[in-house]
């Protein structure tokens, strides 16, 4: 009993720490689109910018958990990934000096702290949620973690809806960060030595004999994975485009630039539970709750690209959905993938390819929707990346889970 309140209490500080960054990152990230629309991107840079900057989160993030592995640096890294989200309060300044191209380069810093602190907080996670299941441990921490995300982006909609202008509405995010420092520096304080060095001898034992007996298999299975994930992103319609279809909706006079930020916070207010509901179902099913996920996000893009009010309602609820998921299985997935003793690393590289996938999938859509490309060809686009990660799903990952079973 002892063993599993030490784990919740580590989730829950952490996710506090995480809900305080949502409301700082978040918060940005549903301005984001409206704002570089505002400085005169096209919907080609936007979808690059955004895609760029998941990139270069994902590249750091395999030389990040690499360091973390080796030195069990698991703080240090958390502490200065976090401390780079202090880049999205200066966005503002972009309207005086800089342009699109300054707000960019901040919007690149924050996904570079992000891709420096996720494997090691990821590992965290993963190694005290043994005693209550990766799945439930995720998905409690990304319930917390999205509390953030929808109060970041109200609150940013409503400042923006009673008329406070860009440069003071990225300014005030600059009181949530430094409730987010103290919280990080209490954090570490309470948890200790309890994270700090996790990989104890019966995880150790637990890595020997699953390796030992299943070493090639469950290569394979996670090469498949990988695969599959990638091909889900590349089809995903990104959210950043979705919210800068937000923006041209709402400037057509029936709705107010609030629009932006507060769609975005409705995508994650049905992100929040449902990130728990399916972690705790991939405890139970396993790898099978991936397949809605991927059927789903075939969905996104023709409703997206369609630009109208209604369609892009629906296909929020939808993405809330997938983005649930991603955010408390495909992370959960990894501890039956990877051992204990490696899982930072395969958190990075995992993370990395996924970043070249949001890339592409934002200068895809980005230029679907600037040349202005039928939304039937969206769609049939979308269906059969969709498909093809479908199958290797199946193939790849399922099928050969069933026989590690057996």
């Amino acid at each position: 009993m002892s063993e599993k309140r030490s784990a919740y209490k580590a989730i829950l500080i952490l996710g506090i720490v995480s809900l305080l960054g949502d409301i700082v990152y978040e918060g940005s990230r549903g301005l984001i689109p409206d704002y570089l629309r505002h400085l005169g991107a096209s919907a080609l840079v936007v979808g690059s910018i955004i895609g760029l900057g998941e990139l270069v989160s994902y590249l750091s993030r395999p030389i990040s958990g690499v360091i973390a592995d080796k030195f069990r640096s698991y703080w240090p890294l958390v502490f200065l990934g976090y401390g780079l989200i202090a880049s999205l309060p200066m966005m503002g300044m972009a309207e005086m000096i800089g342009g699109w191209f300054l707000a960019s380069t901040l919007i690149i810093v924050e996904r570079l702290g992000k891709g420096i602190r996720t494997p090691a907080r990821d590992t965290i996670i993963s190694f005290v949620s043994k005693s209550i299941g990766s799945g439930k441990a995720f998905g409690l921490h990304e319930l917390l973690d999205q509390v953030g995300a929808v109060l970041g982006p109200m609150t940013l909609a409503a400042v923006i809806g009673i008329g406070y202008g860009y440069l003071f509405t990225f300014l005030l995010l600059l009181i949530p960060y430094i409730a987010l420092m103290f919280s990080l520096y209490l954090a570490k304080k309470s948890l200790g030595k309890y994270v700090t060095h996790p990989n104890n001898s019966s995880e150790r034992e637990e890595n020997s004999e699953r390796h030992s007996l299943k070493k090639d298999l469950l290569d394979l299975r996670t090469v498949g994975y990988i695969t599959a994930v990638v091909l889900n992103t590349v089809g995903l319609f990104p959210v950043s485009l979705m919210l800068y279809q937000a923006s041209i909706v709402a400037e057509k006079g029936y709705l107010g630039m609030w629009f932006v930020p507060m769609l975005y916070s409705f995508i994650q207010l049905v992100d929040a539970p449902l990130a728990l509901i399916s972690g705790l179902v991939y405890d139970k099913i396993g790898f099978k709750v991936l397949l809605v996920s991927f059927t789903a996000s075939a969905l996104v893009a023709p409703l997206a690209s369609s630009g109208d009010f209604v369609s892009l309602l629906v296909a929020s609820i939808i993405f809330g959905f997938i983005l649930g998921t991603k955010e408390s299985v495909y992370r959960a997935a990894i501890t039956e993938l990877s051992p204990p003793s490696i899982r930072a690393t395969t958190y990075g590289f995992l993370n990395t390819v996924t970043g070249a996938a949001s890339l592409a999938a934002g200068v895809i859509y980005g230029y679907f929707l600037d040349s202005k490309v039928p939304v039937i060809m969206i769609a049939t686009f979308a269906i059969m990346i969709q498909l093809a990660g479908l199958i290797i799903l199946y193939y790849g990952v399922l099928r050969k889970s069933n026989n590690v079973r057996t």
